[in-house]
């Protein structure tokens, strides 16, 4: 539990997202990368991924589809456990000063190329810039509806 890591990968969804991203979507983050299955789902995000693509593919276990939704399993109850961190993570961003807020929408100052990064950093930096990316393409309420978050 490293807020300073958390803020790195906040950073990098945000340079993922390119433009203001509402505040509340910050704290959906954290939850979606913690998660291992999710995570191993962004790995295979591009440019072209959307939400619907990653997460409601169908899994086959043992010759049985389930819902690729399973992926974000237990989404709810990482939410409310990361908050706390989500918020370290967005001052120590913002007293870096590589974020700012106005208006409750996060603008960032300081963009960061997950290219930058070696080793497995890397690959967690490239997995929350395809997040930013998959949720800039969607409305605020339909990824909250998507997630089960109360809007």
């Amino acid at each position: 539990m490293n807020p300073h890591f958390y803020s790195l990968l906040i950073q990098g969804f945000l340079s993922g997202y390119d433009s203001p991203c509402d505040l509340k979507l910050s704290f959906y983050v954290l939850p979606i990368l913690l998660n291992k299955d999710s995570r191993e789902k962004l790995k295979t995000a591009n440019r072209k991924s959307r939400i619907e693509t990653l997460y409601e593919s169908n899994l086959e276990i043992f010759e049985t589809k389930i819902s690729g939704k399973c992926r974000l399993v237990n989404f709810l109850e990482s939410y409310d456990f990361l908050k706390e961190y989500c918020k370290e993570s967005i001052i120590i961003l913002y007293s870096e000063e590589k974020l700012s807020i106005e208006n409750n929408k996060i603008i960032l100052n300081k963009r960061i190329d997950y290219k930058d990064y070696k080793g497995s950093i890397k690959g967690w930096i490239r997995c929350s810039y395809y997040l930013g990316v998959v949720f800039s393409k969607t409305t605020e309420d339909d990824l909250s509806i998507f997630l089960g978050v109360d809007i």
